[in-house]
């Protein structure tokens, strides 16, 4: 209902023309109208016009239709407030605005407001359409209206929002202004508007910049299939750097909190993924890999204590290397990098049944910790990385840690290796975990009553397994650990050191000069000319010495020689047979290495022109595959009827 149509009953208003509110003596009590002689005259010209503005106006704003006709003032009649207190009235001008007048003025101000007020022409009136043409930096309110519940709101025509967007894009987006400051520089400039009308265009247009939970779990999950592509990711919005850690440190949550959420299948336009420049590895110093690696290491000094007493050292190191390769968890380490073998080679069915098997029983690596088992499961995750069988490792090994043996040191340190491969990329994290492995012996040769036990023995695992995948990379502190065993041997030479041991400064000779050293060959070719019964001592790695041998000889083949009459090819075959023969039915990596070296062999008959030696190799190979894959399935199910 329009204000200049109040009726008797409700709250009156100042009466048209801009007359005086009578002195309290003088009031007319309610519901009494004032009367007016015919003669009189009202006290102002612009009275009459004054009250058809208001009509119009008021009809205007309150959106009255065309055919509603407002009565005429004349016939309305004006009532006097008897309250000083009242709400304001809403005097309407120009279609859309409005400004409150109050009916308890003092006298001055009633009269300046009437006296201000100008005639209504055909240009001071306007309709609801020509409201919208209105420039860009009209008000939309007082100064007091904005952020006033009680104050009237005009809404902007959508163009005038449009007009100013680029600039409320830069203060409030690339300036990082918060909100309060926005108003108040677009008030300056003229721009008036509420805070829920900023927030509505900021929704409208994409103008986000805080973390949503929704946004996070969908850049996480971008993230984990860009690692498994092999590629680094970073993310912007509106052209500004994404911290995510951030975000999940100030909400007190983690990754794993946010990778079963609902995500939606495109990322928002405010969002970007990109690939950042390649980072210098020799100024990696993120914090959360210096965390797991000091964690790491102390752990490490933890498990090896009860090996520092020198009348000790020997006894309670064979116990645990005994305990170890012996047990289930030497197998579950050992399964685990087989199962990574097979993912990379396409044999998804093998990689699934030993993965399974693996998980079975790699949490003994907590319920029965060891320093081997540590690092051999080191070992096993770098030799054929598989980020997303690594992640769900540390994850699962994390909470199995943390339920069984709360917040120790076995917890903290899967839980940092956890955070390391679900925040670094790839080839970061396998470089941090390399560096690891090294910094483990170094810290263990500063230790005397280790230097003949513990670091010849994990040196000489680590030292093998790089041989068998060709894998030539520098550690300085495998190098140290080297050097320091050769020393010992010579200057000891009735020292009582096992196999394992004396086998290490050949092998590591053989690791740094590569498969062409004529030294490392004659080292291999001698070894197998021993009885059986000595041979037997090399333990697991007897096969590894034929491969040597059958690498030796292919590497010296030249390339123009014929490979039908070169004896180097003849040798290399014969080679790689004995390595096949030696590797069945051994534990360690014998059994995919198998199936490696036959397919090698089979393309050496090809180069020959023996197709049959080479098709009933193809043949041999396939059956050992799928034998093998039915005896790791059988197993699983083994392990399924016991639990």
């Amino acid at each position: 209902m329009s204000a200049s149509r109040t009726p008797p009953s409700e709250s009156p208003s100042s009466p048209p023309g801009g007359l005086e509110p009578p002195a309290a003596k003088d009031r007319i009590a309610p519901q009494q109208p004032l009367q007016r002689t015919p003669g009189s005259t009202p006290p102002h010209d612009s009275a009459q016009p004054e009250i058809k503005r208001e009509q119009r106006g008021s009809s205007a704003g309150r959106g009255l239709s065309s055919n509603a006709r407002p009565t005429p003032a004349a016939s309305t009649p004006a009532h006097v407030a008897p309250q000083p207190h009242t709400k304001p009235l809403i005097i309407a001008s120009h279609g859309s605005r409005q400004r409150p007048v109050s009916v308890a003025a003092p006298r001055h101000r009633a009269q300046a407001a009437t006296s201000k007020r100008p005639p209504v022409t055909a240009a001071s009136t306007s309709s609801p359409e020509d409201s919208l043409k209105d420039s860009p930096g009209s008000p939309a309110s007082s100064p007091s209206d904005v952020g006033s519940g009680s104050a009237t709101r005009h809404h902007h025509h959508p163009d005038v929002w449009e007009a100013h967007k680029v600039q409320i894009r830069e203060i409030y987006i690339n300036e990082n202004k918060p909100l309060k400051e926005l108003i108040a520089i677009m008030r300056e400039q003229g721009f008036r508007a509420t805070p829920r009308m900023f927030k509505s265009k900021f929704a409208q247009w994409g103008f986000v910049k805080n973390n949503k939970k929704k946004d996070v779990a969908m850049m996480l999950r971008m993230q984990r299939q860009r690692d498994a592509e092999g590629k680094q990711t970073a993310f912007n919005r509106h052209g500004r750097a994404v911290d995510v850690d951030n975000y999940l440190k100030r909400k007190g949550m983690t990754r794993r909190d946010l990778e079963e959420a609902d995500v939606e299948d495109d990322m928002p336009v405010y969002l970007r993924a990109l690939t950042p420049p390649p980072t210098d590895p020799h100024q990696i110093t993120l914090p959360n890999l210096l965390y797991a690696q000091d964690v790491l290491v102390t752990c490490f000094r933890d498990l090896t204590s009860h090996m520092r007493d020198s009348a000790m050292s020997s006894q309670n190191f064979m116990a645990d290397f005994e305990g170890y390769f012996n047990g289930p968890a030497c197998e579950a380490t050992r399964d685990f990098s087989r199962a990574c073998w097979f993912f990379s080679q396409g044999y998804t069915k093998h990689g699934a049944a030993l993965s399974q098997r693996s998980f079975s029983a790699v949490h003994l690596l907590i319920t029965q910790p060891s320093a081997l088992g540590l690092f051999d499961m080191l070992i096993a995750i770098v030799l054929v990385p598989d980020i997303n069988l690594t992640r769900e490792l540390f994850k699962y090994l994390a909470a199995y840690s943390e339920a069984i043996l709360g917040t120790g040191t076995i917890t903290r340190l899967f839980r940092a290796l956890e955070d390391v491969f679900a925040t670094n990329p790839h080839e970061t994290s396998i470089d941090f975990l390399f560096s690891c492995i090294d910094n483990i012996i170094g810290m263990l040769l500063r230790f005397p009553a280790l230097a003949d036990t513990v670091v010849p023995t994990i040196s000489m695992f680590l030292i093998a397994d790089l041989v068998l995948y060709k894998i030539r990379r520098r550690c300085p502190n495998l190098e140290k650990a080297v050097a320091s065993t050769a020393r010992l041997l010579s200057m000891n030479a009735t020292l009582e050191a096992p196999m394992i041991v004396r086998l290490l400064p050949p092998a590591g000779r053989l690791w740094l000069a590569g498969p062409q050293d004529e030294q490392s060959f004659q080292f291999c070719y001698h070894s197998v000319q021993q009885p059986p019964e000595i041979l037997a001592n090399f333990g697991g790695i007897g096969w590894l010495l034929w491969q040597v041998m059958a690498d030796y000889h292919r590497s010296h083949c030249l390339p123009g020689d014929a490979v039908t009459t070169s004896p180097r090819h003849g040798l290399a075959i014969y080679s790689m047979e004995n390595a096949i023969a030696a590797a069945e039915g051994l534990r360690g990596f014998g059994e995919f290495q198998i199936f490696i070296n036959l397919e090698i062999l089979e393309g050496w008959y090809r180069e020959t022109g023996d197709v049959e030696r080479a098709m009933l190799t193809s043949r041999k190979r396939a059956r050992g595959l799928q034998e093998y894959l039915e005896s790791v399935e059988a197993s699983n199910h083994e392990i399924l009827a016991r639990s």
